[in-house]
């Protein structure tokens, strides 16, 4: 309990400290840390996760000048969220295992055209039921880790 307020309060500080310069929503920022420091990523936001995503890119931009790091847009942050509710992810383990089931079962999940049009707007050739191992990877790795999710 000690361990996971003190990160609460990291989060908090560092989301405070960058919320100021990136524009951010605090409350949405804050609101997002408590999430994240319980585990339970299925219950962010769009709002939550596209601040999460600004203060992410900041920081990284500040410490690697030059990086580009983009935050999430707006519409990118609704095609997660969505994905995530769609799917019943809740933890870090849903969406590993969510993941898995996507490699060997991709009919079985839902909302995989909408985050490929929201990521690669290539919805339109993405076939759910039957995309490449490779066009996955691709997907999960653009969203879950361009996006800062994992």
């Amino acid at each position: 309990m000690f361990k996971s307020g003190r990160r609460l309060v990291c989060f908090v500080m560092v989301g405070c400290l960058t919320a100021g310069a990136a524009g951010c929503d605090v409350f949405a920022l804050i609101s997002a840390a408590a999430k994240l420091s319980s585990g339970q990523i299925g219950d962010l936001t769009a709002d939550e996760l596209r601040v999460l995503s600004q203060a992410g890119a900041d920081f990284i931009n500040s410490q690697t000048p030059g990086a580009g790091a983009q935050p999430l847009t707006q519409a990118q942050a609704q095609a997660i969220a969505d994905f995530l509710d769609a799917n019943n992810v809740q933890s870090e383990m849903d969406l590993q295992n969510l993941i898995m089931q996507a490699q060997t079962d991709p009919g079985s999940v839902q909302g995989l055209v909408e985050l490929a049009q929201a990521f690669q707007g290539s919805g339109d050739s993405f076939d759910a039921n039957s995309p490449t191992e490779e066009e996955l990877n691709a997907l999960f790795n653009e969203v879950f880790n361009g996006g800062g999710m994992m």
